[in-house]
């Protein structure tokens, strides 16, 4: 059997051989190119460039004593100059000599350069001998100075010419082989290149199409598409692979078909026993499309299940109250509208009103193959919680009734204490006066409760009667302040306040208003050190004047955060003293004037609450 790894190795094998034909038939050619080159070409330029040299100094010594000979001019200051000029460029002249004597290349380079040295003596005495006749014009002299001259020209010359059609002819050579290499490389190349082009075109795709023809079967199994069959008629793995895989299919089919039936069946089941549930169900695909009604919620809304099945959630919206009011929360843009507390619907049935619990769950769908999670739709639940709403009515009842005729024992001990305070029913001793001082604090704290449960059965009844105003929130800080006074003092704590300025009217119940900031500063003062520090802040915001008090408390954990405005809950130290109301009463009554309280803390970084009432020009 043939293995893919071996057709790789062949694969992998042919292009190495590729690549290692081109680099030896590459250094070859470039030696053969360097051949050509090999010798003496560096020191030809060399000749040239000295030749080039002598020839600018014999022609500048030969101009100098030319132009003195025919000249009349004959100062001492300029022979001098001249002279000095001349022995300048005579020793140039000899020391390129020198150096070219020892830089021959070329056939017959030597001797023309010798020649350059003979005549080129015989030139420097003859220039000798006029310079001695004070540049006097000599027939003789001049013509055997002109004469040497031209002779060590023409010897130069010759070097020269020597070496400048050495450098051409191998520059002609390198020119032919380089033409020959191009060819050679060209063939070789186009070669090498077709190879590769059949290769990359066609290895790759015996390798890849089998896999891609594997990968769309499989996303059509996927699709529940059990017609599927790979036909690859080769002895490697593949080959195997495609075997195995329509055996999987076969039996997949196989599987499909004998549970179909089994799969129906339960469904159905599911949906008979969600159809005849209690509570009312809602079922919407991810978008928003109900895929399924049961009877409770069909009769609670006044829809028949063809109304409803398959449609968009927002089209029956449009015509039906229950399911607008149960779309409410997913169809609503305010995040802040999302998150708040969903409360009992109302719905009267059979003339008697009926209360409605909301809860929604979103269906998210974890896929074991693709580890991912997928949104697939929603589930709105509406239960009857009407034996619940009754017995919590009962309830508050009952805590307002009973807090209602706790207040009049209240005072009359409160009365009796005061006339036993009084020294003029009689004198009491030290052991009496701390009886009666406990029997006070603990009326106190009795009385605090009993206002406590009496504002929470009015918050809980819907009964909390507003007085609303535009008041200033200046007034509403100074009369909480003056009002904690004792007790910032008793724990030696600084209360800070900063307030923007101007801040804006607001429309609110000021009695309310300062008993909610008071109750938080309280617990800001009880859950503080002893010598802290509190800070209160006030800031316009949006359309509402924001108040905010900072603690430096032990904080309060995530979790606490969350539940912490509910009734009878505590967070954080549950030894301290406190019903567990104030907070759950503080949110009623700042969601009754149109704000917003909230709580921003970490353990061990203190406690920021929030309120927000709305201005008065909003």
């Amino acid at each position: 059997m043939k293995k893919i790894k071996s057709k790789i190795t062949a694969g992998v094998g042919l292009l190495f051989t590729v690549i290692l034909i081109l680099s030896i038939l590459g250094i070859f050619f470039i030696n053969k190119i360097a051949q050509g080159f090999k010798g003496t070409i560096k020191d030809n330029y060399r000749s040239i460039s000295y030749s080039y040299i002598m020839l600018d100094d014999l022609d500048g010594i030969y101009n100098i004593i030319s132009n003195k000979v025919t000249t009349k001019s004959k100062e001492n200051s300029e022979i001098e100059s001249d002279n000095n000029l001349i022995s300048e460029m005579d020793s140039q002249f000899e020391k390129y000599l020198i150096l070219e004597l020892n830089n021959i290349t070329e056939t017959g380079e030597q001797e023309a350069a010798l020649g350059v040295k003979q005549f080129h003596d015989k030139f420097i005495n003859s220039a000798g001998k006029i310079k001695l006749a004070d540049y006097k014009y000599d027939k003789l002299s001049f013509g055997n100075f002109t004469l040497f001259y031209n002779n060590t020209r023409n010897k130069i010359y010759s070097v020269y010419k020597l070496n400048m059609d050495a450098v051409l002819k191998r520059n002609s050579d390198a020119e032919k082989t380089a033409g020959e290499v191009t060819i050679y490389m060209f063939l070789v190349g186009s070669i090498s290149i077709l190879t590769t082009l059949f290769f990359v075109f066609s290895f790759p795709a015996k390798i890849v199409s089998p896999i891609t023809e594997l990968t769309a079967k499989i996303n059509a199994i996927s699709k529940r598409d059990y017609n599927q069959k790979l036909d690859l008629n080769s002895n490697d793995e593949m080959g195997i692979l495609a075997g195995s895989f329509n055996v999987m299919v076969q039996r997949l089919k196989e599987y499909e078909e004998t549970n179909l039936d089994q799969i129906l069946f339960e469904k159905k089941r599911m949906d008979a026993i969600v159809k005849n549930l209690e509570d009312g169900v809602l079922i919407l695909d991810e978008n928003k499309k109900i895929i399924l009604t049961n009877n409770s919620l069909l009769n609670l809304a006044g829809l028949k299940e063809e109304d409803t099945i398959n449609k968009s959630a927002m089209e029956v919206a449009l015509t039906n109250g229950l399911i607008k009011t149960l779309l409410h929360k997913l169809i609503s843009e305010d995040e802040t509208k999302q998150d708040e507390e969903i409360k009992p619907l109302k719905i009267i049935v059979n003339g008697k009103e009926n209360y409605y619990s909301i809860e929604y769950i979103e269906v998210d769908l974890k896929s074991s193959v693709y580890k991912s999670t997928s949104h697939i739709g929603y589930i709105i639940l509406l239960k009857n919680v009407t034996l619940f709403q009754e017995r919590d009515a009962a309830k508050t009842n009952l805590i307002a009734t009973v807090s209602h005729e706790l207040k009049t024992p209240l005072s009359s001990i409160n009365l009796c204490l005061k006339l036993l305070e009084d020294n003029r029913i009689g004198t009491i001793n030290e052991e009496q006066k701390g009886l009666l001082s406990s029997i006070r604090q603990q009326s106190t704290r009795l009385s605090k409760v009993v206002n406590e449960l009496l504002d929470y059965s009015q918050a809980e009844t819907g009964n909390i009667k507003l007085k609303i105003t535009e008041i200033r929130p200046e007034d509403i800080v100074e009369l909480a302040v003056i009002a904690l006074m004792m007790l910032l003092s008793e724990k030696n704590i600084q209360l800070e306040t900063e307030l923007s300025e101007p801040l804006p009217s607001i429309k609110a119940d000021i009695e309310k208003t300062v008993w909610v900031l008071v109750n938080i500063i309280n617990n800001a003062i009880r859950y503080s050190p002893v010598g802290g520090t509190i800070k209160l802040n006030a800031v316009e915001e949006d359309k509402f004047v924001k108040f905010i008090i900072k603690d430096q408390g032990p904080g309060i954990t995530e979790e606490d955060c969350r539940k912490i405005f509910e009734k009878f809950v505590q967070a954080g130290n549950t030894t301290s003293k406190g019903s567990g109301l104030g907070l759950a009463i503080a949110k009623e009554f700042v969601i009754a004037q149109g704000g917003k309280i909230w709580v921003e803390s970490k353990l061990g970084s203190g406690s920021t609450f929030f309120f927000t009432i709305p201005l008065s020009k909003s």
